[in-house]
């Protein structure tokens, strides 16, 4: 299980997201059953329903929740990439983040995020060439 203030972050593009789903559940060690999403647009998976965090409509599956992840940073502005002036190349991604568990009634646009397991957000992706 994670711990209170344990630093976890990846970062990858879109093909790489249902992997890192899984490995984040996985060292979690817990169920994942509840998600929010956050005010600036973080999609976030919490290990218990509770006030801000809604159940799934369906049992919790790694691929069916990263395409909808992914549809949902697709909808969301990126900003513009910091990238493009640089010799390489850029594509739209993820940042996963392990959401710090504490016990206020929001932290950083999350609620209640002593439920929370990850937050997604928008990332631009850089290789260079």
């Amino acid at each position: 299980m994670f711990s209170s203030e344990q630093i976890f972050e990846v970062s990858g593009d879109m093909g790489q997201l249902e992997k890192a789903i899984k490995f984040a559940i996985s060292m979690f060690g817990s169920k994942c059953e509840s998600y929010q999403i956050s005010e600036d647009g973080k999609y976030c998976l919490g290990w218990m329903v509770e006030d801000g965090w809604k159940p799934f409509p369906f049992d919790f599956d790694a691929h069916i929740i990263s395409k909808i992840i992914e549809q949902h940073l697709n909808k969301q502005d990126y900003g513009e990439s910091l990238y493009d002036y640089f010799d390489g190349s850029t594509n739209k991604g993820f940042l996963m983040k392990a959401i710090k568990q504490n016990f206020s009634d929001e932290k950083d646009g999350i609620k209640r995020p002593f439920y929370g397991i990850i937050s997604i957000e928008p990332f631009w992706n850089f290789y260079a060439k």
